[in-house]
């Protein structure tokens, strides 16, 4: 039986979590879609609940970074750090957030299929 996620969806556009959340509610998973377009908002979410599942965020952001948030996050939930500033990453901190990289245009089914696994689990 598929278990109810609580998603963490973080970009500083607007347009963006909307697409995000759309896409992620449209997939037929079992979820609950946090959307912020603060990231230091989001932050105080994901901090004072401790049942979020995954944590989809930008990279660029104004006051607080993708890396940043994720580095300030609970580590147990599925992170992914979207960016279209691929050269601005080291493998390394990826490797150190235990985070998945996808750069932009964003693979949705990519996304849909870590959402499912995670459903899964």
């Amino acid at each position: 039986m598929e278990k109810k996620l609580d998603i963490v969806v973080v970009d500083d556009k607007v347009m963006i979590t909307d697409l995000f959340e759309s896409y992620i509610r449209l997939s037929g998973t079992n979820v609950n879609v946090y959307t912020f377009n603060d990231p230091s908002k989001a932050l105080e979410f994901i901090n004072s609940n401790q049942k979020i599942d995954i944590i989809i965020t930008d990279y660029k952001m104004p006051g607080l970074n993708g890396i940043e948030l994720l580095k300030a996050s609970p580590m147990e939930a599925t992170r992914i750090l979207i960016s279209g500033y691929i050269s601005d990453i080291a493998e390394e901190k990826l490797n150190e957030l235990n985070a998945v990289f996808f750069e932009k245009p964003v693979p949705m089914k990519q996304i849909s299929k870590i959402i499912a696994e995670r459903s899964a689990a």
